[in-house]
């Protein structure tokens, strides 16, 4: 098994020290933690990969050597830019692209070379789609990556296996000791935020939520636990009632969900990650709001409190924080029974070894965000109009999980009822002031930014 190990700065790290030991009473298990290490020629090989520098080298060595690869996060494309981009490398970052996306990949590459980006790309283009096909069979831990993985275009067999958690009992007999330290009473009513914190958790959501919440109620507190990514502005959280621990450590990190009331755990856009930190604060039994999204979304109502994304985002979240929620602990513990158990994990990891599966044909295409769009007006009214989808790729709505194409008409954006599949016609209801006018339709992707648009099409609305 390729894996980072602590004291590795890393979930998977984290994940691989609880995996390993219960592996090795099946199996006979060689962890192999650095480049260059002496390993085994003659057992298979398990990749362990996640999307930072930490696995630079496993990715290598899938790259090279083909086997079963474990993608806890199914983007890569920050790890690709880490290994090529970041170091001057223009060319090895477009060949991968385009490897991974074809000519739409190759296109956003060189945009992104010539400086012209977005954080969304990274998403909509995951780049884990090369490494996947080379591979023997991938093992991902929610349903929601398996299925866009095969819409992206994998071939290999995908495996969706549970994500073990590990318990911690004496942890919750740290809550006074934690609480304490960080100034918190009994009074208080502390709101966890756990993890790495990159932009993806929405923190500027959960900033603007807690600042109305805490109109209503001073004593509520926002405890941060974790490193903030680099484009993280850690003075914003800086406001008054918020703690920001920075990095703890493992035996530390269980102590601080004991020491919370509630979590919050959103995610726009998604890596298609099982999140490890969710599994810990099911454990700790606490109520937990995550994003009504993706691979969240597949979790029973009785367990989380889902948030949707729109206009009432913040007031949702920010109702979280503030009104009397029922103990989830008793839905929490029944659902870590039956999805989180080490000898499901185990189970799944040995029957993907011995049983890989066998290839099958694409179901998608790797043309994953559609810069090259091709509409058909087919048909408009008062109150709509019917554009039919004269291009190779399936155009995705944003109620499907993914930051969605809009037509945008007179400068208004509309979003898709549904995705769009070639050679499918869909119907989009117009606004009503655009009554009595010309209105002209301009092709948009939420979050990836437009050079020069253009009107694909014109139309009188009567």
């Amino acid at each position: 098994m390729f894996t980072p190990m602590p004291p590795a700065r890393t979930g998977v790290a984290h994940y691989a020290s609880m995996l390993v030991p219960a592996l090795q009473k099946h199996v006979e298990v060689k962890v192999v933690t650095e480049h260059g290490e002496r390993r085994t020629e003659n057992g298979e090989r398990i990749y362990q990969l996640g999307n930072n520098p930490h696995h630079e080298w496993i990715y290598k060595e899938a790259m090279q050597t083909p086997g079963v690869i474990v993608l806890h996060d199914i983007v890569l494309h920050h790890l690709i830019v880490e290994m090529t981009l970041a170091r001057g490398d223009i060319e090895g970052y477009v060949a991968a692209l385009e490897a991974n996306h074809g000519e739409a990949g190759a296109a956003w590459a060189r945009g992104r070379a010539a400086g012209l980006h977005s954080e969304m790309g990274n998403f909509l283009l995951p780049a884990s789609i090369d490494v996947a096909n080379r591979s023997k069979a991938v093992i991902v831990h929610n349903r929601y990556s398996a299925d866009r993985l095969r819409s992206l275009g994998v071939q290999t067999p995908i495996h969706v296996v549970p994500h073990p958690f590990e318990p911690h009992e004496d942890a919750r007999a740290k809550r006074d000791e934690v609480r304490a330290r960080h100034g918190f009473t009994d009074k208080h009513r502390v709101i966890g935020m756990f993890g790495f914190l990159t932009s993806a958790k929405r923190s500027e959501v959960v900033l603007e939520a807690f600042e109305k919440a805490r109109h209503q109620m001073p004593d509520l507190r926002l405890l941060v636990v974790g490193e903030p990514a680099p484009n993280i502005d850690r003075i914003a959280f800086g406001a008054d009632g918020i703690t920001f621990s920075g990095y703890v450590s493992d035996e530390e990190f269980a102590a601080h969900f004991a020491a919370v009331d509630r979590l919050v755990n959103l995610r726009y856009p998604t890596a298609g990650e099982t999140s490890g930190t969710l599994i810990r604060a099911f454990e700790a039994g606490r109520p937990v709001a995550v994003s009504d999204y993706a691979q969240f979304a597949e979790l029973p109502g009785d367990c989380v409190v889902k948030v949707p994304f729109g206009e009432g985002e913040v007031a949702s979240l920010a109702d979280f924080f503030l009104r009397d929620l029922p103990d989830p602990s008793a839905a929490q513990r029944e659902w870590l029974a039956r999805n989180a158990r080490m000898d499901l994990t185990v189970a799944g990891y040995l029957s993907t070894v011995q049983h890989p599966g066998t290839r099958h044909a694409a179901l998608g295409t790797r043309h994953s965000v559609p810069l090259f769009v091709n509409l058909e007006l087919i048909g408009a009214d008062a109150t709509s109009i019917t554009i039919r989808n004269a291009g190779e790729s399936v155009l995705r709505a944003r109620a499907y999980g993914e930051p969605g194409y809009h037509v945008i008409a007179n400068g208004r954006w509309l979003e898709l009822p549904g995705d769009l599949k070639p050679g499918a016609a869909i119907t989009v209801d117009l606004p009503l002031e655009m009554h009595g006018h010309i209105v002209e339709l301009v092709h948009a992707v939420y979050g990836v930014p437009e050079v020069d648009p253009e009107a694909w099409d014109r139309v009188a609305i009567q």
